[in-house]
């Protein structure tokens, strides 16, 4: 087998552009060469690519953009069918629509088939790694990592943990949670490219002895990422409040019992006050904005600028089913609005990178995924545009590659996906989603 090298508009981010100037590269007449196990061999102009990798298979994608495979840090794969559902606030949403869908994946049958178009459908959005809540049922969470493992998609996943706020079908006990877990990570050590996430839904859903288990959890299989929610609306905090009387805020409930890390993700965060942001960094946790599903339950409006400050890594996520849509792509134009809506611009670069590199890196993923580093696997989607008129006049109207980025950005969506490869491998290709 020899190297394989895919051509179009290549743009990647090389660093951090909150941090530093120029680390946005865009290569207009650019090369991918991908090394038979699926990493990335070589990445510059189309000349010197070639000549380094002589007599070697091109893949030519025209004038489409080559981009990084996304990454979606936060969604809930039980709610899968539950997008687009009325509910007046966070939750009287989970009581009248999240929790009836979330019970229909007590059905190993019914699990199985939402877990392979689940998988399906993120990778026709140019997904590549996802951070998802699974079911409360162990043979759904089993079926989404098999989908997840055949696919090649990369997955951090885990049980959603609870015993208490919500109907009886899905509260589980504390020996129940530990046994499923136990076994769900044995099965992600298959694979290297599924991970286990311990996951407490919140802290409203979670006894005192359930918490416990999850701070048990993580002290014993510390590889293990944790997932939950923090301060998404003012009644959910106040609710967090009067039920952990005992503790200063929301977060040191979680602190509490163990659950802060660097492998520690953390969804919403719009109330955080400077305590919490000040414990967070401490601890080096992430915090993952979601912009689409913060409009659409009226939750607030996510303070980027001073997670940024305290040093805080920031991922993006869509959160279906709160999330009305399964691309990435289209929350970082949201993503934008949100933050111009409170005096904090983003450029491409910045935008681009809270889906890429700066998603890799909260996730701890940075030295395999996040960009077009030499090394790293070849996980990238192909947007074409160019069946689109308007948004190709567009594209031809702007001065520069990176203001065409900028308009990719608000512009385009997963109709434009034309493909998505894995480790180098085609994992989707464009078809009716």
């Amino acid at each position: 087998m020899t190297e394989i090298i895919h051509t179009g508009t290549i743009a990647h981010l090389r660093s951090d552009p909150f941090a530093e100037e120029n680390a946005l590269e865009i290569i207009e007449r650019g090369a991918l060469a991908i090394d038979p196990s699926g990493r990335i061999a070589s990445l510059g102009e189309r000349k010197t690519v070639f000549d380094a990798f002589p007599e070697t298979q091109i893949v030519d994608h025209g004038n489409a953009w080559l981009i990084p495979g996304l990454i979606d840090a936060h969604l809930h794969f039980p709610q899968f069918y539950a997008t687009a559902g009325f509910g007046n606030g966070l939750l009287d949403w989970l009581d009248n629509t999240v929790y009836p869908a979330e019970a229909r994946f007590a059905d190993a049958t019914f699990a199985k088939t939402a877990a392979e178009r689940f998988i399906e459908h993120l990778l026709a959005c140019g997904t590549t790694t996802a951070m998802a809540f699974g079911s409360q049922f162990y043979a759904a969470n089993a079926a989404l990592f098999e989908a997840a493992g055949r696919s090649g998609i990369r997955l951090i996943a885990g049980m959603t943990l609870m015993d208490r706020n919500a109907p009886a079908a899905l509260l589980g006990t504390v020996d129940q949670a530990a046994d499923a877990t136990e076994k769900l990570i044995a099965l992600c050590r298959e694979n290297p490219r599924l991970h286990y996430a311990i996951t407490p839904r919140f802290a409203l859903s979670c006894s005192p002895q359930l918490l416990e288990l999850c701070g048990w959890l993580l002290k014993h299989h510390p590889e293990s990422y944790v997932q939950t929610h923090i301060n998404e609306t003012r009644q959910e905090v106040a609710a967090v409040h009067a039920a952990f009387p005992q503790n200063r805020h929301y977060l040191d409930v979680y602190d509490s019992f163990g659950l802060l890390s660097e492998r520690t993700v953390l969804a919403h965060s719009i109330y955080t006050t400077e305590a919490e942001l000040d414990r967070m960094a401490e601890v080096s946790c992430v915090v993952c904005h979601c912009p689409t599903s913060n409009a659409y339950l009226g939750s607030g409006l996510f303070p980027l600028r001073r997670h940024l400050e305290h040093g805080i890594r920031v991922a993006l996520g869509t959160d279906i089913g709160a999330g009305t849509q399964f691309s990435v792509w289209r929350e970082l134009s949201e993503a934008y609005k949100v933050q111009q809506l409170q005096g904090f611009c983003l450029n491409a670069g910045r935008l681009f990178y809270l889906a890429t590199l700066g998603g890799a890196k909260a996730l701890g993923l940075e030295r395999e995924v996040g960009n077009f580093e030499t090394g790293k696997n070849a996980d990238f989607f192909v947007l074409d545009y160019e069946e689109d008129r308007y948004l190709a006049a567009r594209l031809n109207r702007c001065e520069s590659a990176a203001e065409q980025l900028f308009c990719l950005l608000h512009l385009a969506d997963e109709r434009h996906v034309d493909s998505t490869y894995v480790q180098g491998r085609l994992a989707a290709s464009r078809k009716p989603l």
